[in-house]
């Protein structure tokens, strides 16, 4: 019965609000470190880029094999999975992306395929999707989805990264729309030890959104992680480990009428660094 009344809660918040909390179709970030932060990673470039922005890929040296697991407010059919590589060739750097939410009722899969191309300072991304819904007992729908991203290196310490998700406007049903999202903002790094973050959200037919985080490395490869944005009701934290080729990541998420959501990701770098 609470699960329930959690579930009622949750739909009469986040319908109006964040594309990143509800499902069919809406963008949802990828990675703990991501979500620490509070997602406001666009003009980043690291080993969730293939769902975060494509372009990032063209400015990663090594690759990876990464998986995550999204839990919203311990509701019963809100889990987020994710499994990801990337790959680097002489010509062109490559991603591909496999994600799956829901439960047996309600369900979500999305496979897709990444391009990435950098010139010196400035990076472009493309990535084509194939979406899926299901309901139990009722419907199957799919549909390709499309994004682009830019990201470019202003300075030796200021990036900025901008976003563009679904700007086909595909849809599942007619009456359906999958939400075409634009993100752009800056990453800047004043020291060897912070990373600052900022970001501005927006679906076409809702406010923006305005988001912010910072990366503190306390000490070798352990980094703290905190987030904001403008929805005052949201909190971001979390934390980073890494060990020789693993990075393991984790992070909460708190609702002020929902609770707690919790993010776990784990990454596998493959070989060493290498020169473009």
């Amino acid at each position: 019965m609470f699960n329930q009344w959690k579930i009622f809660i949750f739909c009469i918040i986040t319908i109006p609000y964040s594309t990143s909390t509800f499902a069919s179709g809406e963008p949802f970030l990828m990675g703990a470190k991501s979500w620490g932060m509070g997602n406001a990673t666009v003009a980043i470039a690291d080993n969730y880029s293939v769902f975060n922005n494509p372009s990032g890929l063209g400015f990663l040296q090594e690759s990876f094999v990464s998986a995550s697991c999204h839990t919203r407010y311990n509701i019963a059919g809100l889990q987020t999975f994710s499994l990801s590589s990337n790959y680097n060739t002489k010509y062109i750097n490559i991603g591909l992306g496999i994600e799956r939410f829901g439960d047996k009722l309600y369900n979500e899969q999305k496979l897709g395929l990444a391009l990435a191309k950098s010139s010196n300072r400035v990076s472009l991304g493309l990535k084509v999707s194939y979406f899926q819904a299901a309901i139990d007992n009722f419907a199957v729908k799919n549909t390709i989805l499309t994004e682009f991203g830019l990201m470019t290196k202003l300075s030796s310490k200021v990036q900025m990264g901008f976003h563009g998700y679904n700007l086909t406007g595909a849809k599942l049903f007619a009456s359906q729309r999958i939400p075409t999202v634009l993100r752009l903002g800056l990453s800047f790094t004043p020291s060897k030890q912070i990373l600052l973050v900022t970001e501005a959200e927006k679906d076409i037919e809702l406010p923006l959104l305005i988001k912010a985080g910072i990366e503190y490395q306390m000490v070798k490869n352990f980094y703290l992680r905190t987030g904001i944005t403008s929805q005052l009701n949201y909190a971001h934290f979390g934390f980073g480990i890494q060990s020789k080729q693993f990075i393991f990541d984790y992070a909460a998420s708190s609702h002020s009428a929902l609770g707690f959501s919790h993010h776990l990701s784990i990454t596998y770098q493959i070989g060493k660094k290498n020169t473009q």
